[in-house]
């Protein structure tokens, strides 16, 4: 399925898009659970955070402060390990985990990412990111070596919004100034980013690294049909950008 429109500018997910938690994410909320007393295994962890995530989930608005998105991930943390049968954790668990998910270590960039990056600013495009996550994320992905490689940065918590909310994606339209048209958005969720993008007009791409979505995206109210790549070498295909050496095969 090839794009409609030529875009000027890629918008970019972050989560599962360019990085993801090393080598999962148990694994370094793991780091602090034996200062804590914590013990939980995989499929137990990964059930109590998608059951918490759709209870503590909302497009917003909410307080975009530094101390608020604390706050609201103390808030679904608190959700997954009360599931977890663990209900009266102290806050310090809380900053603990907090620290943890900001240490480069934690985060595992996927290769093909920045050779993408360098190849599309090279041919004259212009990148943001449009991502859900919390105030730490711009001197996250300037640990990770990819800030330099994005003009803007649209994040939840500093907009008081999250996707698939409209706001968030027309912030960084604003900051670029440019229209809905001109734009794609490329992420890992049906919901959040393909029909999120759309509620704006911006065209989505749907990223699926870990192929679990089956060709094509099923046919509905909200996100119809959409682009659907493996890797950042096919969307330099889609984008008709010839791949660097280091993607070519």
């Amino acid at each position: 399925m090839q794009l409609r429109t030529a875009p000027s500018v890629v918008l970019i997910d972050v989560g599962d898009t360019m990085a993801k938690a090393h080598p999962s994410w148990l694994d370094v909320y793991s780091t602090v659970f034996e200062k804590h007393g914590i013990e939980a295994s995989q499929p137990a962890f990964e059930q109590a955070f998608r059951s918490a995530w759709v209870e503590w989930a909302h497009e917003g608005p909410f307080e975009a402060t530094e101390e608020a998105s604390f706050q609201r991930l103390t808030e679904l943390d608190r959700i997954v390990f009360g599931k977890l049968g663990y209900r009266d954790l102290p806050i310090d668990f809380f900053r603990d985990v907090d620290l943890a998910f900001r240490q480069r270590t934690a985060f595992f960039v996927f290769p093909d990412v920045i050779p993408s990056l360098d190849a599309m600013q090279a041919a004259g495009l212009r990148l943001g990111v449009v991502s859900n996550w919390g105030w730490y994320a711009p001197e996250l992905l300037q640990t990770l070596e990819l800030a330099k490689h994005f003009e803007i940065m649209s994040i939840s918590a500093r907009v008081g919004y999250q996707k698939p909310s409209p706001v968030i994606f027309e912030h960084a339209l604003d900051l670029l100034d440019v229209r809905p048209e001109a734009a794609i958005h490329v992420g890992d969720d049906p919901e959040a980013d393909v029909a999120g993008a759309r509620r704006v007009g911006i065209e989505p791409v749907l990223i699926d690294r870990r192929g679990r979505i089956d060709r094509p995206i099923g046919v509905d109210a909200e996100t119809g049909e959409v682009p659907l790549i493996r890797d950042f070498g096919e969307l330099l295909d889609l984008l008709d950008i010839t791949r660097p050496m280091e993607l070519a095969s």
